[in-house]
């Protein structure tokens, strides 16, 4: 089950959530403190192959891997990174989200959810504004 940690440093700008469990890391960004949220990162499968969704009002849905800047023997790890990458196997994570989500207030629930919707489960990178946009692959 996701749990809030409450402790989340904040921004100049808006207003941030952390939800997390053994699978998942969600963050939520909102204009304001109780204001409406703008949009989501949703971080997956974080310890075997860390992906994430990125979904705001503004840009629409990216589907990303997650570079842990570890693959360069010999040299320093280095930060990581959202590179494209990979099928957004959305049934299965959509699937495991609502199983985790159970205890976030329904509305945060709800826009997680119809955000990750709105993302193509067939591309392997993609960015789509609202009311049109563009995919690349």
């Amino acid at each position: 089950m996701l749990r809030e940690y409450e402790d989340v440093r904040q921004h100049e700008e808006g207003f941030r959530r952390y939800f997390f469990d053994d699978w998942f890391d969600l963050y939520v960004w909102y204009d304001e403190k109780g204001g409406t949220p703008k949009g989501f990162q949703l971080v997956y499968d974080k310890y075997e192959d860390p992906h994430s969704i990125t979904w705001t009002t503004m840009d629409g849905c990216r589907h990303n891997k997650v570079d842990d800047g570890e693959d360069r023997p010999g040299a320093m790890k280095m930060t990581p990174i959202l590179v494209p990458d990979g099928v957004f196997e959305k049934e299965s994570v959509r699937g495991r989200f609502e199983k985790a989500s159970g205890s976030l207030e329904p509305s945060v629930r709800a826009f997680v959810l119809s955000g990750m919707e709105s993302c193509p489960s067939e591309t392997v990178s993609v960015f789509r504004a609202s009311g049109g946009g563009r995919a690349s692959r």
